[in-house]
């Protein structure tokens, strides 16, 4: 019944449409004059016409109404002159340089806010193509090996996967998120590979969580971001080098307390409760519970 009521709508639109004459800068040719529309009983300033995309009916814009159809879908694509990767290093690479003041983009006004900028395209260099390049690379090993393995992959690697192995200078839309964050996800995960070599992480762990006096060496953290919030990750290791996950939102009012204990690279004693965890083919203990013994 809405529908109905929306196309009725439309419908009455496009006739009143059909009934306005187009009048501007004064010739005689149709009656045009300064720049009217005019029709037997609407008079319409140009400067009041809205374009169909901002048509409103019902609280629902001409997009809405196009997009009634199950059937139909509408993808956004940008196609762009340099590889949106490479403009996606050029903003990771700014973004601590703007925010200490240290970079030429001095007008607040001028910084980017989408990959789309121009102000990325003037800024981007050689060095971010090259280190676009060798991100790509990364992944498409990475996701390669995974594949080999038999991994099943997430929502996010087969989106990942379909940007990597695709054209680097067209994007959908939908897309724009992940290219964004990727910079930070390859450093992320190259750092983490770093800090496995180090670490044993093929072992035979419990299935079922058990609870653990343990004594560990504190090892590296990250500050991450997930959809859920900000957190910091808390890597540690026992004296047989199996790794240990500790996870704290970064909004918590005692994490500088732990972050004291975590700093001072002295071993910690910890009643914990321990989750074993496999990722990848990486094996660790995760702290699900955890107190200062």
């Amino acid at each position: 019944m809405a529908n109905s009521n929306i196309q009725k709508q439309v419908a009455a639109h496009q006739n009143a449409a059909k009934s306005l004459t187009i009048n501007r800068n004064g010739s005689n040719i149709n009656p045009y004059t300064n720049g009217v529309i005019s029709g037997a009983s609407n008079t319409i300033t140009m400067g009041n016409i809205q374009p169909l995309s901002s048509l409103q009916l019902n609280g629902l814009n001409w997009d809405d109404l196009q997009h009634l159809n199950p059937n139909v879908k509408k993808y956004e694509v940008f196609e762009t002159t340099e590889d949106i990767l490479a403009l996606s290093v050029t903003w990771h690479r700014l973004r601590p340089l703007i925010s200490h003041g240290i970079s030429n983009i001095i007008n607040p006004s001028n910084r980017p806010t989408k990959l789309t900028d121009s102000i990325l395209f003037k800024e981007l260099i050689q060095e971010d193509r090259d280190k676009a390049d060798v991100i790509r690379d990364y992944y498409s090993k990475k996701l390669m090996m995974l594949t080999l393995k038999g991994q099943k992959f997430s929502n996010f690697r087969k989106d990942l996967n379909t940007f990597i192995h695709g054209d680097c200078k067209v994007v959908k839309e939908e897309m724009m998120p992940l290219v964004y964050r990727l910079p930070e996800f390859y450093e992320y995960d190259v750092a983490i590979d770093e800090m496995f070599r180090d670490l044993t992480t093929r072992f035979e762990g419990s299935q079922i969580a058990t609870s653990n006096v343990l004594t560990l060496n504190p090892v590296k953290k990250f500050t991450v971001t997930r959809k859920s919030g900000r957190y910091v990750e808390y890597w540690l290791k026992d004296s047989s080098n199996i790794p240990y996950r500790i996870e704290v939102a970064a909004s918590n009012e005692l994490l500088h307390l732990w972050d004291y204990f975590f700093n001072k690279g002295n071993s910690i004693r910890l009643d914990s409760v321990i989750k074993f965890t496999e990722r990848d083919g990486i094996q660790y203990n995760k702290l699900i519970k955890w107190t200062l013994a």
